[in-house]
């Protein structure tokens, strides 16, 4: 058993300086330790997969960051792993704590399976293990092997916890107890046109493209967004996400939140909001000032074959209002958009464009691949 602050100096000392997870009662001290601790920015997340993309996003702006969460939610990480670290070659350290450990201490029912599989599964999806240390004196090696090994390969790395491997420690910042008062939301929708009459996609996104900031970034979903945003311009400030469906908003937090003085745009679809839609949360809370959230809506799965998603019901813009967002507002008309789009904000915007469905023939794929895209990206971030 190790004290909290051991495992944290050496964190710092290795360069971490960004954290981010979602709680377990194994990784209670480091996360209380984290969240006290001011050489670190920690910032909670919805979801596993949230974690690791936001990492991602950190690793973008250059800062190296830390992803802890139970083994239960590994599951939720695997795509963001597998289709975001893995084809972009942006790794991430994790924490995982093992509950269910065969021969460990009995734990509750939910855990057997995923405790016998743990290591198996890290393996099958390519990412390097270890045990997490229980000994001082061996938490610097460790990090030194994890890293080592991130940087030479570009793949993620995991330390597995066991059972009180870091001693207790107590949360130094309880919540606030004061009452929330009254609330009250409105959201304006006005959406006069038949689905056939609205903009395409490729037209939405000229719109976004004319109005964007000279020092900002442009984070396409993947998907037909992310292919029509190329031919339209492989620009260095762009981002094409080929795969980690929903992840893109909690991506572009990382970037956002360590990018200050960068707008930063990120453009989903329906299909990937709705299958993310926690994070919407995540950034109303943390309220990146100059992040633009993009959702160009067509009520479809375009890329797949245009079956319908549910989001003809639902209203976003008022999700996001309600989620804490500055500023939203829901168009279908390319005047309003462009309008929205240049509307100034002291916090996160939400546009939610209507759109129609389709895309262009020989719609081309990017010839850049996702280490490049990454790459440049991140030469582009750092230059002055």
């Amino acid at each position: 058993m190790i004290p909290a602050a051991v495992f944290l100096d050496a964190c710092q000392a290795h360069g971490i300086r960004f954290i981010t997870g979602t709680p377990c009662s194994y990784l209670k001290p480091l996360i209380n330790a984290a969240i006290g601790d001011p050489r670190f920015r920690f910032r909670d997340a919805v979801n596993e997969g949230d974690a690791v993309a936001m990492a991602a996003g950190a690793a973008l702006a250059g800062v190296r960051g830390l992803v802890m969460f139970q083994n239960s939610g590994l599951g939720n990480a695997v795509n963001a792993l597998t289709s975001l670290c893995h084809p972009f070659r942006v790794p991430v350290l994790l924490v995982v704590t093992h509950r269910g450990e065969p021969g460990g201490e009995p734990d509750e029912p939910q855990h057997e399976l995923m405790g016998r599989i743990t290591p198996a599964l890290l393996d099958t999806i390519g990412v390097a293990w270890a045990r997490f240390p229980t000994e001082a004196a061996a938490v610097p090696a460790a990090l030194d092997a994890a890293l080592a090994h991130m940087a030479a390969t570009g793949r993620s790395y995991a330390l597995i916890m066991a059972k009180d491997a870091v001693a207790p420690h107590a949360l130094a910042q309880p919540q606030a107890g004061g009452p929330i008062g009254t609330r009250e939301l409105a959201v304006r929708e006005v959406l006069m046109r038949a689905r056939a009459d609205r903009m395409t996609r490729t037209e939405a996104l000229q719109v976004i493209r004319a109005a964007r900031d000279p020092r900002g970034v442009q984070i396409a979903t993947t998907g037909y967004t992310g292919r029509e945003l190329y031919a339209l311009g492989d620009d260095p400030w762009n981002l094409y996400l080929v795969g980690s469906m929903g992840s893109a908003s909690a991506f572009g937090l990382g970037v956002a939140l360590h990018c200050p003085g960068r707008p930063v745009t990120v453009i989903e679809g329906d299909g990937a909001v709705l299958m993310r839609m926690g994070n919407l949360a995540t950034l109303g809370a943390y309220a990146p000032p100059e992040l633009l959230h993009v959702v160009l809506d067509n009520e479809a799965h375009d890329s797949t074959g245009g079956q319908a998603t549910v989001s003809r019901g639902v209203q976003l813009a008022a999700v996001a209002r309600a989620c804490g967002y500055a500023a939203v507002w829901s168009t279908d008309d390319p005047t309003a958009l462009a309008a929205a789009l240049r509307t100034p904000a002291t916090g996160p915007r939400f546009v939610h464009c209507r759109i129609r469905p389709g895309a262009p023939d020989k719609l081309p794929r990017p010839k850049v691949t996702p280490a490049e895209v990454f790459g440049r990206l991140s030469r582009w971030l750092a230059a002055p």
